[in-house]
């Protein structure tokens, strides 16, 4: 009799009455990209013009630095990264939520508006209010939760997932960029130039406050989507299919709704729209795991998204820092085109 290999085996874990089914191969992905992410840490950490070496990194990282080298990973590069990786996570998990929701590959806040949202808010701040960083970051967050309140309304009457709620965002979308066209041509050049910066995404000087912003909204949207993570398996397999199972499907799509559009606007808040991280990373973690169920290597794999392009938007091209977002557009825009591309040859898409 053949055995399953390793990597295919499952183990469950029980904690009080609650029970988790670890799968070997989902495992290795997770311990697979959380070494990816170390060593891409420990890359952008120690290179730079004030570069370390690994024995001087960990001095500093023990309290044994100088005080330049505690300046240098404390309060410029540690905060950087810590952002990075935390609005990665909350891009490909919300990336995952929607994609499970709308059961379309081609799911995501960029697609579905709430990007878009989220520049209307921060660039109504810039050209009308000539707001401060901090008031630019509410108001992108406070853009992005109105367009997902709006699409929700807008669907409301209906079935708030699939097709529909596709095509609601497209369109929600596509006004929304209109607005935002608006508001940079009624701009001085100052803030146009703002604007148009903070529209390309960046991470260049974070602090330790939005990292720590940033690392809440992530543990928020982590919690609500565990809660409901038996139904968004449910719903993978229909809403008939999900009813015939016991699940509240109304209340398991507005909440998951809701945890998608939390985690898009506190991601697009912090560091601006990057493009294509909420649509690539879920896509790449089922390819890791050989299951589109596993929200958490989505947020992991997020995470190793921005933390990588921020480190090759900084260091990559020498003596030029590029802004995050031109490397996540790029290379976002490289996989989209191939992704539609292996999709259109299984049939899926004409």
């Amino acid at each position: 009799m053949s055995t399953a290999p390793a990597l295919a085996r499952t183990a469950v874990v029980r904690v009080g009455g609650r029970s988790v089914r670890l799968h070997g191969r989902t495992a290795a992905a997770a311990a697979g990209c959380l070494l990816a992410l170390v060593a891409v840490a420990t890359w952008s950490t120690t290179t730079g013009t004030f570069e370390l070496t690994l024995d001087r990194l960990w001095a500093t990282l023990n309290g044994s630095g100088t005080r330049a080298e505690d300046f240098i990973v404390w309060t410029v590069r540690l905060p950087r990264l810590a952002t990075a990786v935390a609005v990665g996570a909350c891009l490909g998990l919300a990336g995952a939520v929607f994609q499970t929701l709308t059961r379309n590959p081609l799911g995501s806040p960029d697609i579905l508006g709430l990007t878009q949202g989220a520049s209307v808010g921060a660039l109504g701040a810039i050209v009308i209010a000539g707001a401060s960083s901090t008031a630019v970051t509410g108001s992108a967050a406070a853009g992005a939760l109105a367009t997902g309140l709006g699409i929700y309304l807008l669907t409301r009457g209906g079935d708030p997932s699939g097709y529909r709620l596709v095509l609601v965002g497209i369109g929600v979308a596509a006004i929304l960029a209109g607005i935002n066209g608006y508001l940079l041509t009624r701009s001085d050049i100052v803030d146009a130039s703002r604007a148009v910066y903070w529209l390309t995404g960046d991470l260049g000087g974070r602090d330790w406050g939005q990292a720590a912003t940033a690392a809440v909204v992530l543990a928020a949207g982590t919690v609500a989507t565990v809660a409901i993570g038996r139904g968004l398996d449910a719903l993978r397999l229909g809403d008939a299919a999900a009813v015939g199972l016991g699940t509240r499907v109304g209340a398991v799509k507005i909440t998951a709704l809701v945890t998608a559009s939390v985690l898009t606007a506190g991601g697009v808040a912090m560091a601006g729209p990057l493009a294509f991280v909420a649509l690539a990373a879920p896509h790449i973690a089922a390819r890791l795991t050989g299951s589109s169920r596993s929200l958490l290597c989505a947020a992991l794999v997020g995470a190793l998204i921005v933390a990588a392009a921020d480190a090759a938007a900084v260091y990559g091209v020498a003596g030029h820092q590029l802004p995050t977002g031109v490397v996540t557009g790029v290379v976002g825009g490289v996989y989209l085109m191939w992704l539609l591309a292996t999709q259109r040859k299984k049939g899926i898409m004409p």
